[in-house]
């Protein structure tokens, strides 16, 4: 696990996300394998986005739109799956 990594969710109505951001770039890996675990489990097949705003701060976001996704409560399992997995306590509340 990266040492510094943090997890933020965003709700709206029709829409969910989690963002993960990180100090290190081969935590990206531990977040793909975490992801691909709950596509597989859930079937669920969220967009996945990942980007660097400087050397030191990397970012995944995770994205849920659409009736099939927000009126369930699959987006939370999935999302509970890749914290989890990553060994992160605590998300914060966008």
């Amino acid at each position: 696990m990266a040492e510094n990594a943090t997890a933020v969710v965003r709700m709206e109505e029709g829409y969910m996300r989690l963002t993960l951001e990180y100090d290190d770039p081969t935590f990206k890996t531990d977040i793909c394998k975490y992801v691909g675990e709950a596509e597989k489990d859930l079937e669920i097949y969220p967009e996945v986005l990942h980007r660097r705003d400087n050397p030191k701060k990397w970012f995944t976001s995770i994205e849920f739109s659409g009736d099939d996704y927000i009126c369930s409560r699959s987006c939370g399992d999935f999302i509970e799956m890749v914290v989890s997995g990553l060994g992160i306590k605590k998300c914060i509340s966008d």
